[in-house]
């Protein structure tokens, strides 16, 4: 028999209104107590630890940036001024860091890297301490998926980065709090502030929409409310994403963040993303865990269905309980599907820390006992020289960002606007552009050649930007270019021409929609550009004005009518009802099929 822990099973302390527990009962609890509370105080602090020694900024965590200036400048959530696309994809961080930007005046590159540490920080409080109080019936609690937080870089990697992956592990640690206190005839007061955070979801970024769909399932099931109280929860949990979503349709006119469409989030690459996940878990040694870890949850998937003499009926708690693994399964089921991403381990690690939750810690028994001295003897292995560091640039379909970062600016813990914008290496893109932006003597286009070089040619005279800018790396250009001046991203993830383009698989995930030079001289140059110019951007005269007559026709032409004409009450509505079908659309990257298809 082991003691039970729960509050309504432990005895009150001397001291406390009803007391009757004998000294001897309390001093035999208090040491069970104290190491609970370790198991919660002692990862964390060493993850605060771990992920303040990594922590950066990348090339990506700065886009969220330039919107963030857009918005305190007046100009609204956009990329560029007098143009709606939305380049952020987790739509709450990038109204946090607007938010805290405002308040502090610091620079929202270090404020998104100290965010991200501190809410990454107590998510993984929140988690390690609902999973206690999911197994506190058992008695002693024993480390088991905890120990792959503490061996695994990514998870520390990402704690910052300048991403939402911060936000991410935060609204995962506190939902599965908030679960896990869900208990059949919960007072209304607890029940819905629970949804609209489970609701959340897809707004800290939109693919974890399948948590937030789990999680209410989950509370649905233990709370099993009439049809008044199921509506009243869905209420709670729709209203603020259904709200910004009919926002995003009228403003943006589309339905999803542009990098969903950029790098299309709905398309198939099984064997891309199967690979992807093996090089998150071969390089860790993760795949002995693996086994183990399942064992563990199959063994706590039986004991929950054996339970009889709980405050909830047992398959309440077995709803709880199978949440996060049905979550996580399906989201990593949906990354594998995409193709993974470009970024090492990134796209993976939400999906496994919703595995883990339930399994963080786990009952002592026999077999619990042997499987976490296993799993502290793999920490100490996968810790140790013996596993030689994933500090390699690039394998075959992912790239280790942080690695390239570091050794690229010459900073272990790049952290600033500043460090990006005066010592990014082999590109023009930092200080370099920026003057010569500012020294641009009338509307100038400023493009690459194939060898990555930075040339001038003369924009169209009608233009509304004294400067265009293609970007190749879109965050430390925006960083670095003028809030007046127009970025165009070459790679679609603040371009609504660009984002739209047919996909065709080419290169690194996400990385597939390179908008040539035909495009961005046909939208930006002037009508006979030098001849020099068209040679040296890799295009020809009869490219660009087809591509030229292509922008004027159809679909094409309405795309990008929806994000530059005036915002009024009817451009709206456009936008809003034709939201769906221009999210769809996809254009051929060829200008003379495009103008083909668009113009006959």
């Amino acid at each position: 028999m082991t003691t039970p822990t729960t509050p309504e099973a432990l005895p009150s302390l001397p001291g406390q209104r009803g007391s009757s527990a004998p000294p001897a009962a309390v001093e035999r609890l208090l040491p069970v107590h104290r190491w609970h509370a370790a198991l919660v105080a002692v990862p964390t602090a060493a993850l605060f630890v771990l992920g303040y020694g990594r922590r950066w900024i990348c090339d990506d965590g700065l886009i969220y940036l330039r919107p963030v200036r857009q918005i305190l400048a007046g100009n609204g959530p956009v990329f560029n001024v007098g143009e709606r696309a939305e380049s952020s994809t987790g739509t709450l961080w990038q109204w946090l860091l607007a938010l805290g930007t405002w308040l502090t005046g610091e620079d929202p590159a270090f404020l998104a890297v100290g965010l991200g540490l501190l809410l990454s920080t107590a998510g993984f409080g929140f988690a390690l301490y609902a999973t206690c109080r999911l197994h506190r019936s058992a008695g002693l609690l024993l480390p088991a998926g905890v120990v792959v937080l503490l061996a695994v870089p990514p998870f520390w990697t990402y704690m910052t980065s300048g991403l939402e992956s911060g936000l991410g592990v935060f609204w995962t640690g506190l939902s599965w709090w908030l679960l896990t206190r869900t208990r059949r005839g919960q007072d209304a007061r607890e029940t819905y502030p629970a949804a609209f955070v489970f609701g959340l979801g897809p707004l800290v970024r939109p693919d974890l929409a399948v948590v937030t769909g789990c999680f209410l399932a989950a509370q649905w099931w233990v709370l099993r409310p009439s049809r008044r109280g199921v509506a009243a929860m869905l209420v709670s949990a729709g209203a603020l994403p259904l709200a910004y979503e009919v926002f995003r349709a009228g403003y943006y006119g589309i339905l999803v963040p542009l990098p969903a469409i950029a790098k299309e989030a709905g398309a198939s690459d099984w064997s891309r993303g199967a690979g992807y996940v093996q090089e998150t878990l071969g390089p860790y040694w993760l795949w002995p865990v693996v086994p183990v870890l399942g064992a563990l949850a199959v063994l706590l998937v039986r004991r929950t269905r054996r339970q009889r003499r709980v405050r909830a009926p047992g398959r309440a708690s077995l709803a709880v309980l199978l949440a996060p693994f049905a979550a996580g399964l399906l989201l990593a089921g949906y990354v594998v599907r995409v193709g993974g991403d470009y970024m090492h381990a990134r796209m993976i690690l939400p999906a496994l820390l919703l595995l883990l939750l339930p399994v963080l810690v786990v009952p002592a028994t026999r077999f619990t006992g042997v499987a976490a001295a296993l799993l502290v003897v793999w920490l100490c292995a996968a810790v140790s020289p013996l596993r030689a560091p994933f500090d390699v640039r690039g394998t075959p379909t992912t790239f280790n960002v942080r690695s390239s970062d570091v050794e690229g600016l010459g900073d272990h813990n790049p952290v600033r606007t500043a460090t990006w914008v005066d010592h990014w290496p082999a590109l023009p893109e930092g200080r370099g552009m920026l003057a010569r932006a500012e020294r641009a003597p009338r509307p100038t286009l400023l493009y690459f050649d194939a060898r990555r070089r930075l040339h001038a040619t003369p924009a169209r005279r009608d233009s509304p930007y004294h400067v265009v800018i293609v970007g190749r790396h879109l965050g430390v250009t925006g960083a670095a270019a003028p809030l007046d001046a127009y970025v165009n991203d070459a790679w679609g993830l603040a371009s609504p021409v660009g984002a739209h383009l047919a996909l065709e698989r080419w290169s690194w995930p996400g990385h597939e929609k390179f908008l040539r030079n035909h495009w961005v001289f046909a939208e930006w140059a002037v009508a006979s550009p030098p001849r020099q110019d068209l040679v040296r951007a890799g295009t020809s005269r009869e490219a660009v004005e087809a591509a030229r007559a292509a922008l004027g026709c159809g679909e094409l032409a309405e795309l990008t009518e929806s994000a530059r004409a005036p915002l009024t009450a009817g451009r709206f509505w456009d936008n809003l009802t034709g939201a769906f079908e221009r999210t769809r659309f996809r254009f051929a990257r060829w200008p003379a099929a495009a103008e083909r298809a668009l113009c006959d």
